[in-house]
């Protein structure tokens, strides 16, 4: 009030070009320090907490090369056999068997993505990370979240993969790090035991599927491969990605899936996921809609990447061949290549 009354002059106070010098004198000697130590720029340190995408950095922790012997703890501990996924990667899938799922008029098979399917990823300082999805139902769905956060494993997603459906899915991506993988495997047991998940068959065995695979081929750019009746393709980003500080294994946590699942006369019900950038979002979006395949939803499934990744799930029935161009056009807006069969 005294300076607001000496520019007003209701009473005494020191003058308006008084009072500035005063706030730039003593804003001058709160900085003096700070000034005087000052000196020319300097790189940050490797410790300052910063992450980067860039695998020259000293502090990125990469994947050590395994082979499925070195995964038996994790297959005894959950009764379950997987299979590798190149040299650094252990992949399971739990599929929904007990839940009769249907869109749109549509009966969905499991392995069209009803299910729970993640990676172990052993790395250079003997940690593994355990990463991936599972499908479970408004029921389940706060049970499974108490038993992974008692367990240590953390949700870094919950949304859906269809639009309209029955019963209500949700897919849950989760995530752990432990010494120990088996601990990991114990609390996803743990987990799965908390909905009506059945036990594991093992892989889906392979069947012919009445499509027209070699069109879809042809318009995808790349071959693809059966896992029970749905015949799938996957792309996987071409960067390093980077989760925790720790490198990701190619088609490991960022790939573009598109499985087809056949409903007669050469149509199909497609489905699946983009990881895309946020300045490749549009273009994908416009490329699916032009050809007439929905956008079911938008988000990320991890939360510390990078680059940014975003991940769009789609849903289209048509012709397979029709389908499969449309989604040609997609994946050209995105920097992505066709993942190997061994990957």
């Amino acid at each position: 009030m005294t300076g607001e009354r000496a520019q007003n002059g209701d009473g005494p106070g020191p003058r308006p070009h008084t009072t500035t010098s005063r706030r730039l004198v003593l804003a001058t000697a709160a900085f003096a320090p700070l000034l005087a130590g000052a000196g020319p720029a300097r790189a940050a340190p490797a410790s300052d907490g910063c992450r980067t995408a860039d695998p020259c950095r000293k502090r990125l922790i990469h994947p050590a090369g395994t082979k499925e012997s070195d995964w038996q703890g994790v297959i005894d501990t959950l009764d379950h056999r997987g299979r590798m996924g190149g040299e650094h990667v252990y992949r399971m899938g739990f599929l929904r068997h007990d839940l009769k799922v249907t869109s749109h008029g549509h009966r969905i098979i499991p392995s069209l993505g009803i299910g729970s399917f993640v990676s172990f990823v052993r790395y250079e300082d003997g940690r593994t990370m355990l990463m991936g999805d599972m499908a479970v139902t408004e029921d389940e769905m706060q049970r499974v979240i108490d038993v992974l956060d008692a367990r240590g494993i953390a949700q870094t997603a919950i949304h859906k993969h269809m639009l309209a459906h029955e019963p209500a899915v949700w897919w849950m991506h989760v995530h752990g790090l432990h010494e120990d993988e088996t601990v990991l495997a114990d609390a996803l047991r743990e987990a799965l035991a908390a909905t009506g998940t059945p036990p594991p068959t093992g892989l889906p065995p392979t069947a012919d599927v009445d499509l027209d695979t070699e069109g879809v081929d042809e318009a995808l750019g790349t071959r693809g491969g059966t896992e029970g009746q749905i015949y799938k393709i996957t792309f996987a980003r071409r960067e390093t990605i980077v989760e925790h500080d720790r490198v990701l294994p190619r088609m490991t946590g960022a790939t573009t899936a598109i499985s087809f699942q056949p409903v007669g006369g050469g149509r199909a019900i497609v489905n699946g996921d983009f990881v895309i950038t946020g300045a490749e979002m549009q273009h994908v979006i416009r490329a699916l809609r032009r050809g007439r395949i929905d956008i079911v939803s938008i988000h990320s499934h991890m939360l510390h990447e990078e680059p940014r990744l975003f991940f769009l799930h789609f849903w289209g029935v048509d012709d397979a061949v029709r389908l499969a161009r449309t989604l040609r056009t997609a994946v050209e807006c995105t920097d992505v290549s066709p993942a190997g069969a061994h990957e």
